[in-house]
């Protein structure tokens, strides 16, 4: 219990002050119950010491051992044997596990492999710091993709591969070429300890929070949600794994006399059938603490509360004494109602208190106690009667006992009260609270964004409110969103209207050229009739054309960001909400674009040839101002590029 400077009021049993529980094999009827020293709670011990839920051994048909992986074909499976930094496949016909790669044939060795994955005729080993992507069965190094820390992944549909990192929830996507292609943020809870990716790319997740392993579904687009075993074995077909554990696992196929079971240990050798598990709860425990001082002779103990959960087929009761000398009697018990979890202690004063905590199951399922408080000393709203109202100790007793229940919801509230400035802070409110404290501050939640990232928003809020509209401002929020600062580039700068500015590098004095900049001239503003010339100015019909110098990409913006770093649509939503009302806003990703020198080569690949005579009517008529160019340009016909003369890509010239 925490040292105060004043008397202490209560007492907490849980896994953070402790449990008082007494020495192991000191009570002859007390067993049974685990998890002392885990912020959790107490519950049933677990016959076969895996967590509640669907167990793990429940859904290794679906997400098997890191170290297997189903390879193509009804009984290939890959094994890997990472103390040996060794690689081995499954003979679909004699069942046996041999090298993937011939003797001679070998590939660099494998260093500190973790996991396999494969699908189809792709194979992936994770190893500590990179992840080897073959093709063909292993025939062929396809990429290598270099991350910190990974420890799962999933090859998917086409060219994806998935791959989870140790203690993030974050997906990352890559192609098997070692190319990036984005994260997906899942905002689920706990480690991922299994990834699937479906046919339909649906992702599949398992996760073991400590308590208990969860399924997850989502994907692109689609927020990850918990889903039942059911769920998961309707959409995805098990494998032929039945059980593993420390010793090897052992895989199930039918036979000519029905279904029989194959075992194997960890190193690929035959082995004989693992003994059947028994994955059920206790059907009962309990515990009993030591004496708990007050610290206060003949102490009026006053209230039990009991914090639990209790499934259906559970119950939670519990047992107190208390005692001057810490002698007593088995008579001297005081035992809560069924499913009580809050009552006054009616017992004689005394310094000390001794409780007993019963749990009760069905086998299927165990309560869950997260902590106990013990209030001391008695104090009622009775005090503050007059003492006529106490003289009979009867009555004085029904008195206090009466009044306790209205100074319950009493403190209730006033906790409440008192609790209401830390549900403003949005690092320690759960998430659940979360959409709540936003409907505050006027922000809105889209349902793909995960915690994390909506603490940052809330924390955020008051300089984002106080910025907003601002460039700082759309960069900062879709920073939190996506995690990329984008470009935010204003288009009112790219008109070049009689604007001469000195060069870089010129003496003072000195301006750029004409040729950087255009000067304004009515006809070539918009056409005009009688004043332009057809094909040199653009057909516009709104607003005053002696206006377009000032009007041309007036209130526009434009957000960049990097190809793969974000979703488009999501980016959309986010930019319209944070823009400006007198603004128009547009989002641009890159791209592999065209890339003189990379991916192709003048002169082989590609050919800037003049475009071809424009041709008014016939079978294919041609669309002024888009499919070609009505004049020259003012040195004349262009038959290329021409080095030294200004030259337009895909006006003057054409990409073939």
């Amino acid at each position: 219990m925490t040292c105060a400077p004043h008397p202490a009021t209560f007492r907490l049993l849980d896994g953070y002050t402790g449990w008082d529980e007494t020495p192991a094999g000191s009570e002859p009827d007390t067993g049974g119950i685990v998890r002392f020293g885990e912020p959790a709670g107490l519950r049933l011990a677990y016959r076969g010491g895996a967590p509640e839920g669907p167990t793990r051994q429940q859904l290794l048909p679906w997400f098997p051992d890191p170290r297997l992986a189903p390879a193509c074909g009804p009984c290939g499976w890959y094994l890997l044997v990472p103390g040996e930094r060794r690689l081995l496949r499954r003979d679909p016909c004699g069942g046996a596990f041999g090298p993937v790669w011939p003797p001679g044939c070998e590939p660099d060795p494998l260093r500190g492999p973790v996991s396999v994955a494969a699908r189809g005729h792709r194979l992936v080993v994770v190893e500590s710091h990179r992840v080897l992507v073959w093709r063909r069965d292993g025939a062929q190094l396809a990429g290598v993709i270099r991350v910190p820390g990974p420890v799962l992944a999933a090859p998917g549909p086409g060219d994806d591969v998935l791959l989870a990192t140790r203690g993030s929830t974050d997906l990352r996507r890559f192609d098997s070429a070692g190319g990036r292609r984005g994260v997906l943020r899942t905002g689920v809870r706990g480690e991922i300890v299994g990834l699937r990716v479906g046919d339909d790319r649906t992702v599949w997740l398992l996760t073991d929070d400590g308590v208990r392993v969860r399924i997850h579904r989502g994907g692109h687009g689609r927020p990850f949600r918990t889903v039942t075993a059911d769920e998961l074995a309707g959409a995805l077909s098990p494998s032929t794994l039945t059980s593993a554990d420390e010793d090897g696992f052992c895989l199930e196929e039918k036979g000519p006399d029905g279904p029989a079971a194959h075992c194997h240990t960890w190193q690929g050798l035959p082995r004989d059938p693992l003994p059947p598990r028994t994955d059920t709860y206790l059907t009962s425990g309990s515990y009993l603490t030591t004496l708990i001082d007050s610290g206060q002779s003949r102490c009026r103990w006053h209230r039990v509360r009991v914090d639990a959960e209790m499934p259906s087929g559970t119950s939670v009761s519990v047992a107190i004494v208390v005692t001057e000398d810490g002698r007593y009697e088995q008579s001297d018990w005081q035992a809560s109602a069924p499913g009580a979890t809050d009552f006054l202690v009616d017992q004689p004063p005394g310094r000390f208190l001794r409780l007993r905590l019963r749990l009760t199951g069905d086998g299927g399922a165990t309560p869950v106690v997260h902590r106990i408080r013990l209030d001391f000393p008695r104090v009622t709203s009775a005090d503050l009667l007059p003492p006529a109202f106490r003289q009979d100790p009867a009555a004085d007793d029904f008195t206090e006992r009466f009044l306790s229940l209205f100074d319950a919801t009493l403190a209730d509230v006033d906790r409440v009260v008192e609790r209401y400035p830390a549900l403003l802070d949005p690092a320690g409110v759960p998430d659940r609270v979360l959409p709540w404290l936003a409907g505050l501050l006027g922000l809105s939640f889209e349902a793909g964004w995960d915690a994390p990232t909506r603490r940052a928003l809330l924390a955020a809020a008051p300089e984002l409110y106080r910025r907003r509209g601002t460039p700082w401002a759309l960069r900062e929020a879709v920073r939190i969103v996506f995690g990329v600062v984008p470009v935010v580039d204003e288009l009112a700068g790219d008109r070049r209207w009689a604007h001469l500015r000195a060069a870089v590098g010129c003496p003072p004095g000195q301006s750029q050229g004409l040729g950087s900049v255009r000067l304004f001239g009515r006809s070539a503003s918009r056409f005009r009739i009688g004043g332009s010339e057809l094909g040199a100015a653009p057909l516009r019909a709104f607003g005053t054309p002696d206006s377009d110098p000032l009007t041309a990409h007036a209130h526009r913006f434009r957000v960049l960001l990097p190809a793969g770093s974000a979703d488009v649509r999501a980016l959309r939503r986010l930019v319209e909400r944070q823009a400006p009302a007198h603004t128009v806003g547009s989002v641009r990703t890159g791209g592999a674009g065209f890339v003189v020198g990379s991916r192709s080569t003048v002169g082989v690949d590609t050919g800037f040839v003049p475009l071809p005579p424009p041709v008014l009517g016939g079978a294919g008529p041609l669309r002024l101002n888009r499919d070609a160019v009505l004049r020259p340009g003012p040195a004349g016909s262009r038959r290329g590029v021409g080095v030294g003369v200004v030259s337009a890509v895909g006006v003057h010239t054409r990409m073939s």
